[in-house]
């Protein structure tokens, strides 16, 4: 498995490739390279596209990667999640706490613009 780390309008988008599963055997290393590329109160998007299945480590996973960027600050989205992530994340209501998109142009988008709506009010 390899993590891409890309840029899309300001924002961080990681990519996952070589896998369709994030499961026992590759959890902790998408989690470990997803936590080092957290950018320090920026943006970052989680490009699911690529996954037909996760199962419990791999949802793991995303809890963590989800505490650790709000603990740096960052703002996290999940997009493109096909139909058996989705569902998975949707029985185990997953989907209320993590923010998740259908697409990552429209994630990496709507967090540019909250992003600027904040800066504006401030």
């Amino acid at each position: 498995m390899i993590v891409r780390r890309s840029l899309q309008d300001g924002v961080v988008v990681l990519s996952l490739e070589g896998t369709d599963a994030l499961d026992s055997a590759c959890a902790a290393a998408f989690k470990h390279a997803a936590v080092d590329a957290i950018p320090a109160g920026g943006d970052m998007v989680v490009d699911l596209g690529t996954l037909e299945f996760v199962d419990s480590a791999g949802v793991g996973a995303f809890v963590g990667l989800y505490k650790a960027a709000r603990a740096q600050g960052a703002r996290l989205r999940f997009a493109g999640a096909r139909p058996g992530v989705r569902s998975v994340l949707e029985l185990i209501r997953l989907h209320r706490i993590l923010e998740v998109s259908e697409e990552v142009a429209g994630a990496a988008h709507e967090l540019r613009e909250r992003r600027r709506m904040e800066r504006e009010i401030n």
